[in-house]
């Protein structure tokens, strides 16, 4: 079968009457028994595709899919059945009925299209650290309005917020443990409990004045922007945002929500770009897989997973001992990655169990 030259992939590429899954007919040839069933599985994932391809929003290099889909045949087949087969002098012919995954095939086909057309803005949880030594910058009220500043200017930017709720126990957890600086892991692993990619993690001091007509404040807004997916702090900002009024909470309220969004604008662009950079490059995760130190299990793993639509770069970093760490550039969420791990392990035949993960780092039992 000659390659397409190209294949154009919608976004709206199922209708709602499509079934999650297709049972289709392909006949595949080769030396052997196992190539001819291993070309009639392509041949059936094939028309799968070939089903999807709607209106052009979008199109993709036939090269990209016979890498990142094609590849993995076997994976999208949940089932099959051979109702032909022929040896001839110089070749296997295999016709074979099987069941195609739909929605992981289209899922997959999202991801080549999607990534190309549109990354979006990332999901952020928005913290507080009420650690202050100073009672009047622990107030509610004033914690709410600084807190609304932030989130006002990164909504005004498209930007996803974790509801106040789930930043407020952070709060109260963070008041109870370490300082952000000393135990970034946790701060990380609790926005990745929201599926948020950033965290913005900010502290407040200040100097209250007795004025002759008034009070007046002048307040110290220090801001970490961590990325919760490495548990790297991205960049760091400080501001200084002053405010009148005939009382105390009066100067606060005024100075709180212009400090909350005078914060943010410094810290829009890098963080854009780190987004970016990521959408388009992929983060940088770290697999370890207890139970395989083989080299050539090893490098068939590494070959296999690399080819699923959102990974690339991966590479063995260190093995022995029954141990082997794995780096990969992912441009998914953690529970793309754990997906893509699980689904490269069933095509190997192994069964796999996830004992940890923190932040970028996950470890698997070969059981």
């Amino acid at each position: 079968m000659k390659r397409m030259l190209l294949l154009i992939l919608g976004l709206l590429v199922l209708g709602t009457s499509t079934a999650l899954a297709a049972t289709v007919t392909a006949t595949g040839e080769g030396p052997g028994k196992e190539q001819a069933l291993a070309t009639a599985m392509r041949r059936a994932v094939e028309q799968g595709v070939g089903s999807m391809i709607k209106s052009s929003t979008t199109v993709v290099d036939s090269a990209l899919v016979d890498d990142k889909i094609l590849s993995h045949s076997k994976g999208y087949v949940t089932s099959y059945k051979i109702i032909k087969e022929q040896k001839t002098t110089e070749e296997f012919v295999v016709t074979i009925s099987a069941n195609v995954d739909n929605k992981l095939l289209k899922d997959d086909i999202d991801a080549l299209t999607i990534l190309r057309k549109n990354v979006g803005n990332p999901r952020i949880l928005v913290a507080f650290s009420n650690k202050s030594k100073d009672k009047i910058f622990k107030d509610k009220e004033f914690t709410e309005e600084i807190y609304n500043g932030i989130v006002e200017s990164l909504t005004d930017k498209q930007f996803r917020v974790v509801d106040r709720a789930a930043a407020e126990r952070f709060s109260m957890q963070q008041a109870e443990t370490h300082e952000i600086d000393v135990d970034l892991n946790k701060a990380a692993a609790y926005g990745l409990k929201f599926h948020a990619e950033y965290t913005l993690f900010y502290n407040v001091s200040g100097i209250v004045r007795e004025g002759v007509i008034g009070k007046s404040v002048l307040l110290n807004i220090k801001t970490q922007l961590i990325d919760n997916t490495r548990s790297q702090v991205i960049t760091s900002k400080k501001v200084e945002q002053s405010g009148m009024g005939q009382t105390v909470e009066q100067a606060l309220e005024k100075a709180a929500r212009e400090g909350g969004r005078k914060i943010v604008n410094p810290m829009i662009d890098v963080l854009q770009k780190h987004w970016m950079d990521q959408q388009q490059n992929g983060a940088l995760y770290t697999i370890i897989i207890d139970g395989v130190d083989d080299p050539e299990l090893i490098a068939t793993f590494t070959e296999m997973f690399e080819k699923f639509p959102l990974a690339s770069g991966a590479k063995e970093v260190e093995s022995g001992g029954g141990k082997t760490t794995f780096e990969a550039a992912y441009k998914g969420k953690r529970d793309q990655l754990d997906r893509d791990v699980i689904r490269t392990a069933k095509e190997l035949g192994w069964s796999l169990r996830k004992v940890r993960a923190e932040g970028a780092r996950s470890t698997w039992k070969k059981l």
